[in-house]
């Protein structure tokens, strides 16, 4: 991040980022030198520098002509981003509120479309979970927010039993999980070709997710999310069924 786009995070316009800069470049100046240097309009910085004034930001130089200089620049910055930090936290913990009031309701199933849309959707219902996370998948695929999800799932006491294709392309990555505490086996073929994809989560919830080979686009991806108990019995108990019959990892 450049200085400019430091600045305008901070709420100042374009216009005042530019007269800061060169303030901060000049030391003392009139404002023909801060408009000279910045490029902004003369009776455009006549405003800026009024206003800057009244934040506090200004002093006047006791020169022939009127001259200025930054002061409290340091404090009005940290005032700034302590009142973004307190914002943040405030939003963070409206969202907490916001995810419980969402996943409210009795549906029987949905369908999620994207890759990244479902990844998403995993690592937030992997935090959620309470006792036990099955799974089936094939590429082992890591991502930042994955891992943490569920390193924290189990850092929580949550169960986890992945099964999915080990070979030498994704070996290294079923390690990944593996460190975090998740119990991993190797796919048996007996099962298919190619390993659905699906998950249970506290025996409540289940998803089944196509994607290739069957979907060759990612963005196209489609996940089946059910709180059917049928669906989701027999989905755990060809799971289970899968787990004796897969190799140890």
């Amino acid at each position: 991040m450049n200085k400019q786009e430091f600045f305008e995070s901070l709420g100042f316009s374009k216009y005042e980022t530019k007269a800061i800069i060169s303030l901060i470049k000049l030391k003392v100046a009139n404002s023909k030198e801060i408009s000279f240097d910045s490029g902004v309009p003369q009776n455009k910085l006549y405003e800026i520098l009024r206003s800057f004034e009244k934040k506090g930001l200004l002093a006047k130089v006791p020169l022939d002509v009127k001259t200025y200089r930054l002061i409290n620049l340091k404090t009005y910055v940290d005032k700034r981003l302590k009142e973004k930090e307190d914002n943040l936290k405030s939003l963070k913990s409206e969202s907490k509120h916001i995810n419980e009031q969402g996943d409210e309701g009795h549906f029987i199933f949905s369908l999620i479309r994207g890759q990244k849309t479902i990844m998403n959707k995993l690592a937030e219902n992997n935090i959620k979970t309470e006792k036990e996370i099955l799974g089936v998948q094939r590429s082992w695929k890591v991502w930042g927010k994955g891992i943490e999800a569920m390193k924290e799932a189990v850092k929580n006491g949550v169960k986890v039993k992945l099964i999915g294709e080990i070979n030498e392309s994704t070996k290294e990555r079923a390690m990944e999980w593996k460190k975090i505490g998740c119990e991993i086996r190797g796919y048996n073929k007996k099962y298919g070709e190619f390993p659905l994809r699906f998950g249970i989560f506290d025996k409540k919830e289940a998803r089944i997710t196509i994607g290739k080979p069957e979907i060759e686009d990612r963005k196209n991806y489609i996940t089946i999310w059910t709180k059917s108990q049928p669906l989701v019995n027999v989905l755990h108990e060809q799971f289970m069924a899968m787990w004796k019959n897969s190799k140890k990892f």
